[in-house]
């Protein structure tokens, strides 16, 4: 759930040559971020939500001037650290995961006033019996 979370970039952004350089398409999402919502719904008709935050979660995004990206999940009293680099393609954010396995995906983005919404697809376990089903990921994001 981590890589959908994080919202977590297989098109590279324009930008400097230097691939520790800044990328200028991501000036609006460099800083610190903390989530203040985390709302999974699931696909499935009707749908089943969960509200991560309200159930003790916590949701950090760390995001660089170069695109490198560090993510931490702590759900279930369990952190869960996520490491890559972000880009933009139009109105998503790309996020190509390289710790702890690699992956790419996708998130919607949206300012909303100082907060940063992600929308994404995921995965999560609705009745904790080991059984994930497709769901939607919004999470609302604070800079600190």
């Amino acid at each position: 759930m981590l890589g959908s979370v994080a919202l977590l970039a297989g098109v590279a952004a324009c930008g400097s040559d230097d691939p520790a350089g800044p990328e200028p398409d991501l000036d609006p999402f460099v800083g610190d971020w903390e989530a203040v919502g985390l709302l999974v719904t699931s696909l499935d008709t009707p749908p089943v939500t969960a509200d991560l935050i309200g159930s003790g979660a916590a949701f950090t995004v760390n995001v660089q001037p170069s695109g490198q990206y560090t993510a931490v999940l702590t759900f279930l009293g369990i952190p869960q650290t996520e490491i890559g680099t972000l880009s933009r393609d139009g109105g998503e954010l790309v996020f190509r995961r390289e710790f702890p396995n690699a992956d790419v995906s996708r998130s919607g983005y949206a300012f909303r006033g100082d907060t940063l919404v992600l929308d994404a697809p995921t995965s999560f376990d609705f009745g904790l019996d080991g059984t994930a089903e497709e769901a939607r990921l919004e999470s609302k994001l604070l800079r600190r």
